[in-house]
Parts: structure tokens; sequence; C-alpha cells
């Protein structure tokens, strides 16, 4: 399931749309109006710098089968 990006960004964004909700409810002491707002905005900032880090991210390359097959012969010699 969390292998799809648009997955884990939208997991993202509703987690931290709830953590910072209650922060700006209970810490910043925010009505609940203002605190769903702001826990948005700072939901999607979270969000956007996570989705940024995740795209940027380098992912390791794979081998294609022949290859691995080629590497493993070589490594039992």
């Amino acid at each position: 399931m969390f292998n799809h990006r648009g997955v884990r960004t939208a997991v993202v964004l509703a987690i931290s749309w709830v953590v910072l909700t209650g922060v700006e409810r209970w810490v910043e002491e925010n009505p609940w109006q203002s605190a769903f707002l702001r826990g948005l905005v700072w939901a999607g900032v979270v969000t956007g710098a996570w989705w940024w880090s995740d795209w940027t991210q380098i992912r390791p390359s794979r081998a294609r089968p022949d290859e691995a097959a080629v590497s493993e012969e070589r490594v039992r010699r």
C-alpha cells in the first residue's frame, strides 16, 4: 500500500493535519475553527517538504536478472 508516492503523501498530510491541529488548539490555545485552518496550512508545509525529499532521493538501481546471475557466478569462483 505504501509503495505509491501519492498514498504516502496523503497519509503524511492527514497525520500531520491532525497533530498540528492539536498543537494549534491546545498549545497555542486557538479556537477550533482557527486551529483547523492553521493546522491545515502547517500540514501543507510539512507534506510539501516531505514530498520534495521523497521525490529527490536517489533510488538504488535494480540489476537485471541476467546480470545478477553473472555477478553471483563470479562471487562463487
